[in-house]
């Protein structure tokens, strides 16, 4: 597997696979690249390069003790789209995988980037009094009981194919959710709102009507901040649409970024 090295020394594995129209899979925490098994070859199939990669701590990739904020996580897919030399890339980001990519876009802007999808994930996930959404309906004062459930909790609705399990078995990398909390509490006191309101390319939000993180008619509001926004629920899913339905998933991707290009 192909790995390249950070600007702070951390070995971070990738995969591309195919030609074309570059687009990026982003897992979220505690995920890996085989997460993404049932989009490689349709997107392939439909002209686009499939890149993949493991975020620091994350499957192949090293685990270090550093960095475990999102905005090395947003210099890290930078350094990656540097590194392979991409331009007018499709950035693919569930849950975390989303908030590293709004953590790309406040450092680096979207000159380099085409469209974003992000899947079942709200770009602040405190609520307050600006804001009513929260990871289980969570504020500030309850941040490490929310930390301390989500690894605990079924993140799925839909039943998963055999297929898909057999891959991710396959790939399965023991994930330290205590080592890695702080990573996680970051990611919860970041406000990416301003990012999504000054976005002015393409951006799909897609949500599982059963998440069991927040309520899935989040995708409405950001839709309205969002210049270009378009939104749609998958009804069967819970958390993790595209390995849920992953054809109805892959469907709704291919022909928003088809629809992009028309």
């Amino acid at each position: 597997m192909p790995t390249f090295i950070t600007n702070d020394d951390v070995k971070l594995n990738y995969n591309i696979y195919g030609d074309g129209q570059p687009i990026i899979l982003v897992a979220g925490y505690s995920g890996n690249q085989a997460t993404w098994v049932a989009q490689i070859e349709p997107l392939k199939l439909a002209g686009f390069q499939v890149i993949t990669y493991d975020r620091r701590n994350h499957g192949e990739s090293q685990t270090v003790d550093y960095g475990m904020r999102m905005s090395r996580h947003g210099q890290d897919l930078a350094e990656l789209i540097a590194a392979l030399h991409l331009s007018q890339v499709i950035l693919v980001g569930h849950s975390m995988g989303a908030s590293t990519i709004w953590s790309y876009l406040s450092l680096y802007g979207e000159a380099d980037v085409k469209a974003i999808i992000t899947e079942d994930q709200i770009p602040k996930i405190l609520r307050d009094d600006t804001w009513p959404l929260g990871i289980f309906n969570a504020d500030i004062t309850m941040i490490w009981t929310a930390a301390e459930k989500l690894p605990h909790t079924k993140l799925t609705h839909a039943k998963i194919s055999s297929d898909i399990k057999r891959e991710l078995a396959a790939a399965y990398h023991p994930f330290n959710f205590k080592y890695n909390e702080p990573l996680l509490v970051n990611s919860f006191i970041e406000d990416w709102r301003d990012i999504v309101k000054r976005e002015r390319v393409p951006h799909l939000f897609l949500a599982g009507k059963h998440s069991p993180l927040w309520p899935a008619n989040h995708v409405y509001d950001l839709k309205g901040m969002s210049t270009f926004g378009e939104e749609h629920i998958f009804e069967e899913s819970g958390h993790i649409p595209h390995i849920e339905e992953p054809e109805k998933f892959n469907q709704v991707t291919i022909n928003f970024l088809k629809r992009i290009d028309d």
